[in-house]
């Protein structure tokens, strides 16, 4: 607007905002004397301004375009046509020429002579609401629009002068976000402080950019085209009514609007966008400069672990060649130590701010991670080694302490062992021996701890060596851990930046070094072995000799113990329990009295067998007299067997006297048994009483066998008895007396019996007999009666002959018949005679 103000300012031509009926905007020339005085090009430039102003989609219509011609002439009309015609024949639609009536059909033959590629009209002032509505006309056509062109320019030139400061503020910060955007962390501690600073610098050019300046003006913009001073826009600005009304009703100043409102939100969006950068990339700073810090804390932990482990391996491996050596290299490491775990305190540190980098996101936590753990790997690696040294040197102490003492003590005990006045008493000979023991433990608990000290500290040693030599070694100077251009740089190892040099321990010879400190334990405990050796020969040969004395002693006692045992229990016992009982119950208790008895000598055997055993190793041991003892041994050998053989006799005595007395009562069972059968019924059929007859018969032989043999077991139970000297004059439990009873009374029983059993015999005899007989008379009546029958039937014969032989037929069948009946007849007779002789009744 400011290239073409002066052509505004003279109203050569209006954009006025109004509408044509086909909404096409409306471009008017209003009547002017400047018009005499405007050139084509001024024109161009003035409509190439005015016909950019409306939206696209309305110039696209295209432009109806109202030249006023009333009070000029042709010639000024004329060079608007032609620069329409020449430059913007596409943007144009119609154009009308107003003029006075009367110029009217004058003209009308020359217009339409002209050819242009948009229509031309003229027209009058009056028919011109045809064409355009009169409220899209303003008052010089007669029409209600309300139009006020200074306040036009005005508005265009605040647009104008917004958009283009818009365009300038965000170009800015473009570059402030392209200055943003450009990676410059430093590369060390200064480096990026240095950045910080910078950057905060680069924070007050963002807050000192008119942001807010333009949001203002762009905001009384939009307040002035809303024509509402309470409109949400913050402003202050309030404008005329007339103004207001002029912007408003104006859709070309309106289409402005979405432009100013884009150039806001563009400029609040983009330093919103600005200040986000800002604090990531301040984010971003702060984690440089921690991680600058963090690498070169930890260039320093490695500078000094490189440093102190050479120093530590110079000497890892002594131990000292005595106690007191060992105990100051002991106090010389642990002060060491002390004064390393002071470092391991930054250590820790410096791998919890490695840890809380990592946890808040860092943009290097993998580097971080790789040197942390670097770092973490290298002092465990270090005290590794000082934990095997303090273990080392623990075990060396120990190791020479109990090394001495077992050597102080080596004379004490092999004088203990070289004494050999022993005891002949059981009660000094057993503490003599227990003390010989204790002796031997004390020893073997001395040398096992040596030993085992020693093992200790081999093993301590080889572990020590394989922890200081296995692990890489660390370099002699701190490894390169910067991080830069996006990647990680090596960490000893990686592009040549860990290889030891100079003053670092080459690596060492695992073997050499482990011989280095093993030499001389191994020299001691070859020392200590051999003393112990000499010792436990020693001391082996006082202890079986001290054995054999015992052992020769504790057979004499333990010989004498069982001869007591069996002339002061086992003798007195057979003694006093000479008996067998007076019936079943007391030789039962006599049984186990004697079971238990047996049980309790059964110790007495064992121990004896026992002591003979050991009396054949004592005569082989050459410690005793041979003789003396196979002589204490034959005596005792002869006592308890001549003993064992009594108790066995008793055993059997007993063992048949409970046969007997039980035998016994089992015959008065019988005998009460047979005496209630005697009155039992008889059997009702033949087969009946011929099987009670062989039953009989088998009972009673197995009864009086049983008889018999009971009788037998008595008289020699009694023979056992007397064999021992037992009378009834001596016998006091009366068993003697017992038993000679009990062979009368089975005596009388077994004639009682035989008694039983015979008459039981006749009985069933005599029931055989009757039942036979009532078969046989039975079997002869029914035959009668059939001869009977057949003699009633029977036909005589015409024929002498066969008449004869018919009559000798009858003749001996009546003669068989009389002799059957009269058999049987007399078997009756018999028998009932037998019945009456007996007294035996069946009925």
């Amino acid at each position: 607007a400011l290239d073409v103000a002066a052509l505004l300012q003279e109203r050569v031509a209006v954009l006025s905002g109004g509408r044509d009926r086909r909404g096409g905007p409306v471009l008017t020339f209003p009547a002017t004397p400047r018009r005499e005085r405007a050139k084509p090009e001024d024109y161009r430039r003035l409509l190439q301004y005015l016909l950019a102003i409306p939206p696209e989609e309305v110039r696209e219509i295209g432009f109806t375009v109202v030249i006023d011609m009333r009070g000029a002439t042709w010639s000024t009309v004329k060079p608007i046509l032609k620069v329409l015609q020449e430059h913007f024949p596409g943007s144009v639609h119609v154009a009308y020429i107003i003029k006075p009536d009367n110029f009217w059909q004058k003209q009308r033959t020359s217009l339409g002579s002209h050819k242009y590629k948009f229509e031309t009209n003229m027209i009058s002032v009056e028919a011109l609401p045809k064409i355009i509505d009169t409220s899209q006309l303003t008052s010089d056509m007669e029409g209600t629009l309300h139009y006020d062109h200074s306040q036009w320019i005005d508005m265009r030139l605040a647009l104008e002068d917004f958009t283009w400061q818009a365009a300038d503020l965000l170009d800015r910060l473009d570059d402030l976000q392209e200055d943003l955007s450009r990676s410059d962390l430093g590369e060390d501690v200064p480096g990026a402080k240095h950045a910080l600073d910078l950057h905060q610098d680069m924070k007050k050019k963002i807050m000192k950019a008119p942001v807010h300046d333009i949001d203002t003006t762009g905001q009384r913009l939009l307040q002035r085209l809303s024509g509402d001073s309470n409109s949400g826009y913050d402003s202050g600005y309030s404008g005329r009514d007339s103004e207001a009304s002029s912007t408003v009703s104006n859709p070309d100043l309106q289409a402005a609007v979405p432009q100013i409102l884009q150039n806001l939100e563009a400029i609040r969006t983009s330093k919103n966008h600005l200040l986000q950068l800002w604090h990531h990339k301040k984010l971003k700073l702060d984690q440089c400069f921690q991680l600058r810090l963090f690498e070169q804390d930890c260039e320093k932990m490695f500078d000094w672990i490189c440093h102190n482990r050479d120093v530590f391996l110079m000497n890892y491996v002594e131990i000292g060649h005595s106690y007191q050596l060992a105990k100051e290299l002991q106090e010389e490491h642990n002060h060491f130590t002390m004064s390393s775990m002071s470092v391991y305190v930054n250590i820790n540190r410096i791998l919890a701010v490695a840890s809380r980098m990592m946890e808040t996101g860092h943009y290097a936590a993998s580097h971080i991670r790789a040197v942390a753990a670097r770092l973490d790997r290298a002092w465990k690696e270090f005290a590794a080694g000082l934990d095997e040294r303090t273990a080392v040197l623990a075990l060396s102490v120990l190791f020479h302490h109990k090394a001495e003492q077992y050597v102080e003590n080596v004379p004490n005990w092999s004088q203990a062992c070289e004494n050999m006045a022993i005891p002949s008493e059981i009660i000094v000979l057993e503490t003599v021996i227990h003390q010989h023991q204790n002796l031997y433990e004390s020893m073997c608990q001395a040398y096992t701890e040596v030993y085992n000290s020693y093992q200790s500290l081999l093993n301590g040693l080889d572990l020590l060596v394989q922890v200081c030599l296995n692990y890489p070694q660390p370099p002699s100077r701190p490894p390169y851990i910067r991080y830069g251009n996006n990647k990680l740089a090596s960490i000893n190892g990686d592009g040549g930046q860990s290889d030891s040099s100079g003053g670092s321990r080459q690596t060492g010879n695992p073997a050499a070094d482990y011989s280095e400190g093993a030499s001389h334990v191994l020299a001691v405990i070859h020392q200590i072995l051999n003393h112990h050796r000499s010792l436990e020969h020693r001391w082996h040969s006082k202890k079986i000799k001290l054995h054999q004395r015992l052992a020769l002693r504790l057979f004499q006692e333990d010989v004498k113990q069982v001869l007591d045992w069996l002339a002061n229990h086992g003798e007195v016992f057979l003694r006093k329990n000479t008996g067998v009982g007076r019936n079943l119950q007391k030789a039962r208790v006599y049984q186990k009295s004697h079971e238990h008895f047996e049980n309790v000598a059964q110790n007495t055997y064992t121990n004896a067998e026992k002591l003979l055993t050991a009396a054949e190793e004592l005569a082989q041991t050459g410690e005793c007299n041979a003789d003396e003892i196979y002589s204490v041994a034959h005596e005792l050998e002869s006592h308890v067997t001549s003993f064992a053989a009594r108790v066995d006799q008793r055993r059997r005595r007993l063992d048949l006297a409970v046969h007997f007395y039980t035998q016994e009562k089992e015959l008065e069972g019988w005998l009460e048994e047979l005496r209630q059968e005697g009155c039992d019924e008889a059997g009702d059929s033949l087969e009946t009483a011929e099987r009670q007859l062989e039953e009989c018969a088998r009972q009673r032989d197995s009864c009086i066998d049983a008889c018999v043999t009971t009788i037998g077991q008595g008289e020699t139970l009694l023979q056992e008895l007397r064999s021992v000297g037992l009378t009834k004059e001596m016998d006091s439990t009366g068993s003697v007396a017992a038993v000679e009873s009990a062979l009368d009374r089975l005596n009388k029983q077994r004639e009682e019996l035989e008694e039983l059993w015979a008459t039981r015999k006749l009985r069933l005899d005599l029931c055989l007999r009757l039942r036979l007989f009532e078969r046989d008379a039975l079997e002869v009546s029914s035959r009668l009666e059939l001869w009977s029958g057949e003699l009633e039937h029977s036909e005589l014969s015409n024929d002498m002959q066969e008449a004869e032989t018919l009559l000798r037929l009858h003749n001996e069948s009546v003669t068989h018949m009389q002799n059957t009946t009269f058999q049987v007849l007399q078997q009756g007779h018999e028998l009932a005679q037998v019945f009456e002789t007996s007294g035996v009744s069946l009925m």
